[in-house]
């Protein structure tokens, strides 16, 4: 978000590096979207969903790019590469240790990555969010996670 010089921090972003990061998350979303569509029934929908979210959010923001060095307060362009690298990790991770033990990791990490360094409020979100994943896909769904190496299954 584009801010005034007092906000900015010193944080400035070329186009260019927004480039790169809009490019790099559409080839991640098409990534996902093209592994959504090799998967069967159901289960397809929801990778499907969001790689073409993330190939749609990336159009837009290349079409909002601007010629100009803007100040902002948008995390440095290094954060945004650690995040993704942090989101591969968190993939690979999820597929041994399972979904919900990953993201007791994952979220905290995120959120520190991202500047927030409220204790109790990382510490409230990841536990809601944990909650909210087991709540909606055992009871709202009836489909249960694969076995977690924390949470049993």
């Amino acid at each position: 978000m584009a801010v005034t010089p007092d906000q900015a921090e010193g944080n400035t972003v070329r186009p260019l590096e927004r480039l790169a990061v809009a490019l790099l998350v559409a080839i991640v979303g098409a990534v996902v979207t093209w592994d959504g569509t090799r998967q069967a029934g159901a289960s397809a929908y929801f990778p499907i969903a969001v790689g073409s979210a993330m190939i749609v959010l990336s159009v837009m923001s290349i079409v909002r790019l601007g010629r100009d060095t803007r100040l902002t307060d948008e995390a440095p362009l290094f954060r945004g590469f650690a995040g993704l690298a942090l989101l591969a990790v968190f993939i690979a991770l999820a597929g041994q240790i399972g979904f919900l033990t990953a993201s007791l990791a994952f979220i905290p990490a995120m959120a520190v990555l991202g500047g927030d360094r409220n204790v109790v409020r990382v510490v409230v979100g990841t536990v809601v969010f944990v909650v909210m994943a087991y709540v909606v896909f055992h009871l709202a769904f009836a489909q249960p996670f694969p076995a977690e190496l924390i949470l049993g299954g």
